[in-house]
């Protein structure tokens, strides 16, 4: 906002400095002083575009750094919860081993028993 501001007065400016231009052409006393005052205002005027300009170029570069950080330590906490899920996974695959274990040791137990129990039953 603040650069087409500035662009604005630059074009007043240059109207008011071929406004001056004219009078100075026309003889009118102090024209000459005013149209050199015109374009002191406008050179002050171009600095503060070329300012403005730079300011926005150097926030945009700092604005994407800031972002690039931010994604970074994203990135580096979802390889820490990456390698945790591992874990988990890890540890979850371990315990369904055992459980499978137990359950083959608990059918190995309870056949017996189911076979001695037929037996029990069929000699009633």
């Amino acid at each position: 906002m603040l650069y087409e501001d500035l662009g604005d007065l630059e074009e007043r400016l240059d109207l008011l400095i071929s406004i001056s231009e004219k009078l100075d052409a026309a003889g009118i006393p102090n024209a000459s002083s005013a149209k050199e005052a015109f374009h002191f205002l406008r050179g002050r005027n171009h600095l503060r575009r070329r300012w403005v300009t730079s300011f926005g170029e150097r926030t945009k570069l700092i604005m994407n750094f800031v972002f690039s950080l931010a994604a970074q330590k994203s990135s580096e906490t979802n390889t820490r919860n990456a390698g945790t899920n591992l874990d988990i996974a890890r540890l979850t695959k371990d315990i369904a081993d055992e459980t499978a274990k137990d359950n083959s040791s608990m059918i190995t137990l309870v056949s017996p028993s189911i076979k001695l129990s037929t037996m029990l039953i069929i000699s009633c």
